[in-house]
């Protein structure tokens, strides 16, 4: 886990306990909208949601910030990759909030590898190109694109336009036996009733 998402988790933390505190004014407006730009790092979009519903009205009027944020969460929901992507470039964030929104981008980016390795045996450029958000930028996917080559073992078939991706290493979980789960949540439901 990079040290900029732990550095997030701890800010929403706290910026969780000062809601709760009662802040109020520009200071609430501020703290939602990075409360809101942090969950949407983490793509929890059901937190994402439910801090949006008990925004109140006058503030989401006031600070159209918060809309244009929450209009991100809502392409999310809807996974609508390319505007997504399209949101986070051509939107002017304030400096409070950019940090959190290129590292949505970059997270999001790396998600939609991760799901094209595991989904597509080959894809062809402009599918991967618009699930990597680079749809009008070439030469980043491009670059991008040799990078998954190199580090990775991607192919890439410049007649046909395909893109093979490897598949990415299944991971050993170790398997709990029957009875140790049994055991386990035995214990728990004891633990629940007593």
């Amino acid at each position: 886990m990079s040290s900029r998402i732990v550095l997030f988790e701890s800010t929403a933390q706290e910026l969780e306990k000062q809601e709760l505190e009662g802040a109020s004014g520009l200071v609430l407006a501020d703290l939602h909208c990075q409360l809101l730009s942090i969950y949407l790092c983490h793509f929890d979009l059901c937190s994402a949601k439910f801090l949006w519903k008990r925004i109140p009205n006058e503030e989401k009027a006031t600070v159209p910030l918060l809309g244009q944020i929450w209009e991100i969460g809502q392409k999310l929901w809807l996974k609508e990759h390319n505007t997504v992507f399209r949101l986070l470039k051509n939107t002017n964030w304030p400096p409070n909030i950019d940090a959190y929104m290129s590292c949505l981008e970059e997270n999001y980016r790396q998600k939609s590898l991760q799901l094209i390795g595991k989904a597509y045996l080959s894809i062809t450029t402009a599918t991967f190109t618009e699930l990597v958000g680079y749809v009008d930028q070439p030469k980043e996917a491009e670059q991008l694109l040799e990078k998954l080559q190199k580090e990775q073992g991607w192919t890439c078939d410049a007649s046909s336009q395909l893109i093979t991706p490897k598949k990415p290493v299944a991971q050993n979980v170790p398997l709990v036996r029957n009875e140790e789960q049994l055991q386990s949540l035995t214990q728990f439901v004891s633990f629940l009733e007593n």
